[in-house]
């Protein structure tokens, strides 16, 4: 995936992940919350190395991948290649939806 040619590209997707974010239910005790993965939002659109907070948050959020991916705004993000070199690189399963 191609990362964002200007800052102002990724403060939309900023601004884009805080409105969607309130309106995201709970998934079985998990606060699926769009923003807790903001750790791995450099390995994700600028293919940087995840972090160890990154992966954590990955796992935490796992319950919650396929909301994301029923989301059309979240589902090219959910299903790019970086999305799916960052859940590899911090052991993560794929979500099966």
């Amino acid at each position: 995936m191609k990362g964002f040619s200007s800052s102002g590209g990724a403060a939309a997707l900023m601004l884009l992940l805080l409105l969607l974010a309130a309106r995201a239910p709970l998934a079985e005790s998990v606060k699926c919350h769009p923003l807790y993965l903001l750790p791995c939002f450099g390995a994700i659109f600028y293919s940087r190395p995840p972090s160890s907070q990154c992966c954590a948050r990955l796992r935490e959020q796992q319950l919650c991948f396929c909301q994301y991916k029923r989301n059309p705004i979240l589902v090219s993000y959910a299903n790019s290649r970086n999305g799916h070199r960052v859940a590899t690189t911090c052991g993560v399963p794929h979500a099966r939806c």
